[in-house]
Parts: C-alpha cells; structure tokens; sequence
C-alpha cells in the first residue's frame, strides 16, 4: 500500500475517534465513610458538579486501572435536591494494600476527566469498635429494633425496647389509628441531621454525645407520627401539614413544649413566615420556626374543627396544575371550610395575637432557634455527612444486608469537631434546665470557634 493511501486512512480514522479527553470542571467528590479510610472499606462517593453546569443528561462515570467501577445520572438528591451522582458501596477496597490508590471519574457524554488519589490505612487499624461490631435486632411488641453491637444502643436495648412500645401506644391514641405491622426502627450511633429521619424505616440518633439536643422517646414519637401518618394514606400531604401534625401530636419538636405560646413569640421576635411562603418552602425556611407554626397551625385547625373534620380536609388534598403546596392547599380549605390560605392565615394569626406569652417562653424560643442555627452551621463546615438537607442517609436494609457499619459508626473527631460537639451538649443541657445566660454564652463559644476555623490562614 502506497504512503499516500495510509496517510489517507490515518487521516480518516482520526476523523471518526472519540475526542481526546480533557479536564473536567471542579467538581466537589465527597467520600464515605467519614474520616480516614482503610483498606476493607466499602466506598461510597458524592459527586457535586461547579454551579452553572446544566446536569441535563449527563453522568459520572468512576473506574480504577481501566475497570468500570459504576456509572451514575447527576440528578437532585436529598430534603436540599442538591444536584450529585450518588454512588453506593462502589469501590470494594478488600484485599488492596495500604496506600495512595488513584480513581478515575469522567464526565459523560463530556468525555472529560479528571483524578482522585485517596490513602488506604491498613484494615488491622480499624477504629473501635467495628472490628468486633455487628448489626442486631431486638423485636417489640411495636418494632424491629436495629442496632450496632457495642454501642450505646446495645448497652440500653432494654430500655430503648420499653420506650419504643411506650410511643407506639401513645401515637396509635392520639392517632386514633393502629400501626399495621412492625416497625423498623434503627438506633444510629452518630448525629445525623437533628436526630431523626422517616424513609425506608424510622432512624434514630442514639449516642452518649448528641450534640443535637433531642430527647429520644420525642424523636420516636415523632417519627412514629409520621409512619402512621403515611399508613393512612392521602394523594398529597404538604409538608407543612405533615410535619406539623407531627409536632402538635408530640407535643413538641425536640422537646414537650407550649406550642402555642411559642409559635405567638414567633410574632413577638419579628420571625414569623407567612403560611403562603411557608407552605411552598418548608424545609429551606428556618427550621425551629417552620415546625412551630406549622405545628400551631395544625392545632388551630384541629380545636376550631375537630379531628375528623381536619382529617378528612388532609387526607383530600390533591396537587395543584401549578404543582405548588399552596394552590393545593387553597383549593382543599375551599372545599372543606370555605376559605383559602389568606383568610385561615388572617384567623390564624388572631389566635395566636391572643396567647399569652411569657418573657421565659420568648428567651427560651431565641436561644433555641440560636441553638439549632449555630448547630447547622457547625455541620455544614466540620460534620457535612450530618447537615440535614443533605445527610448521608443510605437505605438502612441495604447497609444492614450487606453487614456495613462505618456509614454511620464513624464520624469526624477533628479537635473542632470535640471542642464545638461538647460545647453544643453543654449549652442544651444548659437551656434544658432554664440557665439562659449559661446557654447563652456556651454558644457564643461555638461562633467563635467557627469563626477563627473559618478564618485563611496567614
């Protein structure tokens, strides 16, 4: 074949080649488990693409030594919707040798590159106590109880178990409702958000150093709310009335609280949200204050129209052609109680004008919303896995199927991490008991901490 003609093909197949790859955007890649990874890990990833890439068909694409490790979409993920691709146990480190292992990730149809290079500890380093640590369970009268041996939960089981029957009795009567079969209730043994989760089952934080400053039975209890809430069905149950029925049937978020009083001192500290914007935002708008007024709202509901009649009004709520929580909700206050949104938030508000508040109830109130604000800021710099938009929260059955433990056994312990965590029990403790001054200034602690953590260093 003549030079001519091979140089024609050459130039043909280059024609018709794949494009080189290039370096992707910055992209943010998070691993799990927390802290330093060993040599036995199972890993998961979170991928988070630079803001202003359209995540429109695309994917992450993970390998290692020219091995296809999984392929994922980068779609909305979690209460935030934050955009990622999400990767379960995908790299199998058993039998590598400790050291520096690099991962190739890949942006498709892109076909742009980049790498990761990450430290295996050996697998004799293993923290304490997974080498010896095991999933078990416990089965209630109301439950399946989940747990991880040689943790607290497993020291307390018995107590837990009590506990657990105790606010399953309770919810079914103040639902009015019986819970159809066992529930699956997992004590984890690290913080998560602020303290409790309902998805594939109920998830409660049970550590000896929560730094979330819940109680447990009141975690539980709301949590159980939710599942026997779901259990009755509904086609659309707006957050905002979904997790205020849980805390007006509490009696309480994080702790048993007035919660009318409370939810007036709302308007007494100027940070009332209108129910309109509440409604349609719920989980992005100030947390304790959301909750409250919802909670206050469902209570208003129920002692102005009785339960049945507030039942039926909730569970015949549909979505709305514009798919906003609102319109939904216009139209089911129209057919039930013959007002919309604006004229139950004009009610609304007279009720709580007329509650009497006291200075400690509103003291009380701030520092709680002090607490929990400065306690989300501490997780989203030092304990990201834990912030609650976005925590790491894989399906319990899987985690347990598979015998995983580190998801949720392990956690930064960074000195921030131990200094600001005790300051936080501290200042709970502090603010439980009524020394407002004392909470107060433990607080102030913490902002500084993360205040001179988050300063450049010079």
């Amino acid at each position: 074949m003549s030079r001519f003609l091979l140089a024609v093909l050459f130039l043909l197949s280059a024609c018709v080649s794949l494009p080189a790859a290039s370096p992707a955007p910055a992209f943010n890649v998070i691993t799990h488990p927390d802290g330093p990874l060993y040599a036995s890990d199972k890993i998961s990833f979170e991928v988070l693409p630079p803001a202003g890439l359209d995540p429109s068909g695309k994917t992450i694409q993970i390998s290692q030594a020219e091995q296809i490790l999984d392929e994922q979409p980068i779609q909305p993920w979690g209460l935030g919707k934050r955009n990622q691709a999400t990767f379960y146990w995908v790299w199998d480190t058993a039998g590598l040798a400790p050291g520096p292992h690099t991962l190739t990730f890949t942006l498709l149809p892109d076909h742009q590159s980049w790498q990761e290079t990450y430290s295996l500890l050996p697998a004799a380093a293993l923290p304490y106590p997974e080498p010896q640590a095991h999933w078990a369970e416990t089965p209630t009268s109301c439950c399946i109880l989940h747990y991880v041996t040689g943790t607290a939960a497993e020291r307390d089981i018995t107590t837990l178990a009590d506990m657990a029957n105790s606010q399953a009795a309770s919810v079914e009567q103040n639902f009015g409702a019986k819970f159809q079969q066992q529930i699956p209730l997992t004590f984890l043994p690290r913080t998560l958000g602020h303290g409790g989760f309902t998805s594939d089952g109920l998830y409660v934080s049970y550590l000896d150093q929560n730094y979330a400053g819940s109680t447990t039975a009141q975690v539980i209890h709301h949590e159980m709310i939710h599942w026997l809430d779901a259990q009755q069905g509904g086609d659309l149950r707006p957050t905002l009335l979904a997790e205020g029925l849980a805390v007006y049937l509490s009696g309480g978020h994080f702790k048993e609280e007035p919660i009318f009083p409370r939810a007036a001192a709302l308007l007494d500290l100027g940070w009332y949200i209108p129910l309109r914007q509440l409604t349609n935002t719920f989980y992005t708008s100030q947390h304790e204050t959301g909750y409250l007024e919802a909670a206050a709202l469902v209570g208003y509901l129920i002692q102005t129209h009785g339960w049945q009649q507030f039942d039926a009004f909730y569970r015949d709520i549909h979505p709305a052609p514009d798919n906003l929580p609102s319109t939904a909700l216009d139209t089911a206050l129209q057919a039930h109680f013959s007002l919309d949104l604006a004229a139950l938030e004009t009610d609304f508000l007279t009720f709580l004008r007329a509650q009497p508040v006291t200075a400690d109830q509103r003291t009380d109130l701030r520092l709680t919303i002090a607490f929990y604000d400065t306690l989300r800021r501490y997780q989203q710099a030092h304990d990201p896995s834990a912030y609650f938009l976005t925590a790491w929260l894989p399906p319990g059955s899987h985690i347990r199927q598979k015998g995983l433990l580190a998801d949720w056994l392990r956690h930064p312990r960074n000195p921030i991490n131990q200094q600001v965590e005790a300051l936080l029990v501290a200042s709970d403790a502090r603010l439980r008991a009524g020394n407002y001054s004392q909470a107060e200034n433990l607080l102030r602690a913490v902002r500084l901490l993360l205040d001179l953590e988050s300063r450049p260093a010079q």
